[in-house]
Order: C-alpha cells, then structure tokens, then sequence
C-alpha cells in the first residue's frame, strides 16, 4: 500500500506539473518562458499549485541526479567493493593540514556544544512541551513557534535563553517527508551575502547555494526577523544563535548570512551540526568568524553533493569490481549447491551433458561475459560525464586499450593502466579474439565520445564556517583488528581543511554518524579524553544536562 500510494502521489504531481506549466504565452513570450522554466525557485511556494511544480520537478531532478546516472550493478555492488578496498578513513582528517584542538578552552566549547546539541535534538526528536520542560523554559520565553512543516518551510522556533544570555533559534532537520522534498530540491540557486563591518557593507561574497534550503532561509527570515528585532530592542545586551542538525543545519548558516545583513542583528552566529553540503567556497569560507561546524566521524551529509556524487561514479567505476563480484559468484555456497544438484541429475538422466562437457567447463567465460556486458552498460550511462578524462588519455590508442582504461584496472591485477603505457590483456587468455558484442559497443563508444556535448559542470558545494571535526581511531595497542568498539578507540577533534568535503569517503557507519545520539555519544567521550588530559575529573558542568540517551529511542 504505501508503495502505491507513493506511486500515486508522484504520478499525481508529476500531471499536474506538465498541466501548470503548458499554460498559453504570447508569441513575444516564448523565449522568456523557457528562460523561467529553467530557473529554480528561490522562495518557498505560496500555493499549492506552486508547491505541485516544485514537488514534481524535484522528483524528476532526484531521479536524474541518482537512478538516472548509476547503474543498479554500480549502486548494488560497486559502492560495496569500493567501501570494502577503502576501508576506514577517519584517519585522514588528522594530517599534517588539519590542526588538532586541545586544552581548557576547547573542553569548554564542547561543552556549551553540547548543551544546544541536546536542546535541538529534544525540539527535533519530542513533542514541544518535552523540549520545553527539559531545558527549563516557560511560555513566556517562546518568542515564536512554527510546529509544522511543509514544503520549503520547515519548523522552527526561537526561544528566550536567560542563561546564556542569548535568543535561540532551533530549526528542525528533515524529519517528515515534505522536508525530505526541500532537502531534495538540491539544485544550485545564485545567492550572495553582503559582509558587515562596522556598520558599513564593505565587501559582497556572490556565490551558489542549495535551492531548497535558500528558500527555507528566506521564508523563516520573513517570520522570525520582526520578532528578533523588537527582542533586541528590549534586551541590546543579547545575541542570536541558530542551531540546527543536517538539513536544519545548512539553512540556518544561510539563514545567518541573511540576518547579518541588518544591523540590528548582526551579531547572529550559528552552530551547525551535520550540515549538508550547501554553499560554494567563497561563500562558506567567508562564515569562518560566525559559523561552527561540528562533523562526527564519518558522517556523509558535509560531503554529499551533485559534484562530489559525480566524482564518486567515476571512483566506483574505475575501482573494478566486476572481477571481484566474479570471484564471490564462483565461490558461493549456493553455486556449489547448484553445481552438486546437477551433477546429481546427470547421473540419473541419460540426456543430460555429462560433467566434462563443453557446457560445464564454459561457466566461468560465461560469467564473464555477464559482467563485461555490464561494464558496456556502464560507460553508456557516464559517457558524457568522462567524456573529457577519457579524450585526454585514449589518443592514439586501440579500442582494447580504451576498454582497460576505461576500466580503470587490468583484468588480472591491481596496476592501473594509464595512457602511456599499453593495456594488458588476460594472462589466460592471450590472444582471445574480441567478440562482435564488444567490437560493435565500444566502437558506438567512440562515436558517442567524439559526438556528444560536454554538461556544463555542477558547482562543488561545501559545509559552511569553521569546521570541527571529531574522529575516533583505532587504538595503537591493538592494530589491525577493525572490530574494537569506540570505547577501545582514540577520540580527538581536529580543525580541518574546507577542501576534504570535496570528495565523498564511504565507510559503513556513514549514515548511522550522522545521527545526533551518534554526536552526543562522540562528543561526550571526547569531553571526557580532554578532562583526563587536564588532569581535571570534575563533571559537574557535563552532568548538568546529561539524560540517559540511546540511539534506539530517536
């Protein structure tokens, strides 16, 4: 049922998307029509019948950003080899360009990180009164309240903290299925931000952002600035920090670009954890003085975007799997099972092919066969987006040797094969000729190379401001066995470089990093690793706000 009912809802919108947009223009019209198509909203939508389109053209972007451009082979199993190859490279936010952060102060931070962790997790995850009685307010420190979302405008509200002296705006992640479309709507929107100093506008940062969460931005700043401004008005002395988690996270660092922009608030500052990736580098890298970003471990969001998936594609198809996907075929318990329950058969049926025959001894080549007809149905789908990588390398070479390269890896071993040396061939089979299969699709291949249009490249978006990045390595005591828990590891926090989010790095825990019980689980033994450092036990300040929190009830 609720695969229909998906399946509805998309057909439904996707209609209604074709019937709203074919709508007559004069014929002065035409040409500014498709300009306007082509164009992303950069405001929430204000009637459902906007909010169809938008929904609907999301739909067909999503489809085209993913299943449109990855093999179901690639998806199913290249990922699955890649992460295995790679292995965990936690590690490599810890190099010589990352800066480790220690000390009294850095314990400090965390802990007030903590604390609005926790708070934006209890508005996020509870019902409102919860979030409420577990941070100690009262109905006279909720300055505004918006409780549901819906498409580009998500939930959010901004609350009267004594404590710190500070008005808190929390904005809620993607927790229902409208959010989950404005997170989606992930294509790149001009955005600008018009830095402060003194008063004055003395620079403006232009740039791209996620279309999505710009609008979001903006439809909360519509709600929020009027009642932000009269608050400051009666209390000068208090500042304004927008918190959010992944999604909730990326719109509440543009939503600050927004609010520094007027000079009664300009001292807005945000705390973004999980962040997604939602700003070109001028733009992020500009957030460095009001913007924190706290990254867990191998959390996937900071990196993921359409430039960094595309680079993905190419690593995935590029580190061949086939042949190990092979190997595991060969190897499998339910082959041996199928090979026995035949052998078993031909002893008792006369017709059947006895064990040496051709057919038997031809199942492996067989196989084979399977997996480079899959390898011609991946270049298809990435013909254009390699098209540039692969002129580069392939001039003057032979359709075998584009083959290979194209690979990224020789059939029998681990060397890659570049352009300046020769492909190799299967040391079993030397000198097999090329089937017509193969001839025919790489030549289409070649055709489709030199004939096609190279895509205008997406813009490699980063997570915003200042990067912390908390990591947990393996213990240098016990190397080399991958199974040990997180309690047997190395926690340590690092301020990385902005170009490491650049690149996705798989790991198994990726997703589940992601999590905020993950965060406040890390985040709490890295408190911990600090105070035994300081030669400070005290947990007074730590056990303030410390409830019992398992991932299991989020």
């Amino acid at each position: 049922m609720g695969a229909k009912r998906v399946a509805s809802a998309a057909g439904t919108a996707a209609l209604a998307y074709v019937a709203l947009s074919r709508r007559q223009r004069r014929p002065g019209e035409e040409d500014e029509g498709k300009k306007a198509e082509e164009r992303w909203p950069e405001r929430a939508p204000a009637t459902w019948r906007e909010a169809a389109a938008v929904t609907a053209r999301t739909a067909g972007f999503t489809y085209a950003e993913t299943l449109g451009k990855w093999p179901l082979g690639d998806i199913a199993f290249g990922i699955s080899h890649l992460m295995r190859v790679q292995g965990n490279r936690q590690h490599e936010y810890t190099g010589s360009n990352c800066v480790p952060l220690k000390g009294p102060g850095v314990r400090q931070e965390l802990i007030g990180l903590l604390r609005y962790l926790r708070l934006c997790m209890f508005f996020s995850k509870k019902p409102y009164e919860v979030f409420l009685e577990f941070a100690g307010y009262g109905q006279s420190d909720i300055l505004i309240r918006k409780s549901k979302s819906k498409l580009m405008k998500p939930a959010f509200t901004v609350v009267h903290d004594e404590s710190t002296k500070c008005f808190l705006l929390f904005i809620r992640g993607a927790t229902s299925t409208k959010d989950r479309l404005t997170a989606a709507t992930a294509a790149e929107v001009p955005f600008h931000h018009s830095v402060l100093q003194d008063g004055r506008r003395s620079n403006l940062v232009a740039g791209h952002a996620h279309c999505g969460m710009v609008a979001a931005a903006r439809w909360i700043a519509d709600q929020a600035i009027p009642c932000l401004s009269k608050a400051v008005e009666q209390f000068p002395d208090y500042r304004i920090k927008i918190i959010g988690h992944s999604m909730g996270a990326g719109i509440a660092a543009i939503l600050t670009y927004m609010l520094r922009e007027d000079n009664k608030l300009s001292s807005s500052s945000c705390i973004a954890f999980g962040p997604a990736a939602c700003m070109t580098w001028d733009l992020a890298e500009s957030g460095n003085n009001f913007i924190t970003t706290v990254v867990n471990r191998n959390d996937l969001v900071p990196s993921f975007g359409k430039a960094s998936a595309s680079i993905l594609r190419t690593e995935v198809m590029a580190s061949s799997w086939a042949p190990d996907l092979q190997e595991q075929i060969q190897q499998t318990r339910i082959l041996g099972f199928v090979n026995s329950s035949l052998n078993f058969m031909r002893s008792h049926i006369p017709f059947l092919p006895n064990p040496g025959s051709k057919e038997e001894l031809n199942l492996s080549s067989d196989a084979r066969s399977a997996v480079q007809k899959h390898w011609a149905l991946s270049c298809w789908s990435s013909v254009a987006a390699n098209r540039q990588t692969l002129e580069s390398g392939t001039q003057g070479m032979g359709i075998p040797a584009l083959m290979y390269t194209y690979a990224g890896t020789d059939q029998n071993t681990d060397k890659p094969t570049t352009a300046g040396e020769p492909a190799s061939y299967s040391r079993e089979e030397p000198d097999r000729p090329r089937s017509d299969f193969e001839e025919t699709n790489l030549e289409q291949l070649l055709k489709s190379l030199r004939s096609s249009p190279v895509p205008s490249q997406p813009h490699q978006l980063y997570p915003p401001g200042r990067i912390m990045h908390m990591v947990v390595l393996p213990s240098p005591n016990e190397p080399g066995t991958g199974k040990q828990r997180d309690q047997d590891g190395v926690v340590a926090i690092y301020q990385t470089p902005r170009s490491m989010y650049g690149k996705i790095r798989l790991a198994r825990s990726m997703i589940r990093d992601h999590y905020m019980p993950r965060y406040i689980e890390t985040m709490e033994m890295l408190i911990d690793k600090l105070a035994e450092d300081d030669g400070d036990d005290s947990e007074g300040q730590l056990g303030e706000l410390n409830p019992t929190t398992k991932e299991e009830d989020w």
